[in-house]
């Protein structure tokens, strides 16, 4: 796999451990709600891929779930940087391939 793959694995990865984030924290308040986990693996040949959905094993409190917004913060927080960070392995791809047109004209 190219770098351009390997950077588009990273961010439908992220963005893929960011809905899951997302979706953890709109149901914080719901009732028996168990977080869930996006497990990231890698590929063969470079990327990375979310392999499955775990539930967290802390247990629910009373009447509502077992959403920690500590946990999902830093979750959120890393999955952005991650999605950044393959953000930007595309974008200099992008501008050595200008630069590489640029001297052919």
């Amino acid at each position: 796999m190219d770098g351009f793959g390997i950077a588009l694995s990273g961010l439908r990865a992220a963005g893929a451990g960011l809905a899951v984030q997302a979706n953890n924290v709109v149901n914080q308040l719901s009732e028996g709600f168990k977080a869930k986990r996006a497990d990231l693996a890698e590929q063969p040949g470079g990327g990375v891929r979310v392999e499955s959905l775990s539930d967290t094993a802390a247990p629910a409190v009373p009447g509502g779930s077992n959403v920690d917004l500590a946990t999902e913060t830093v979750q959120g927080m890393g999955f952005d940087l991650m999605y950044k960070a393959n953000l930007k392995v595309l974008q200099s791809q992008d501008e050595l391939t200008q630069a590489t047109l640029d001297l052919k004209a």
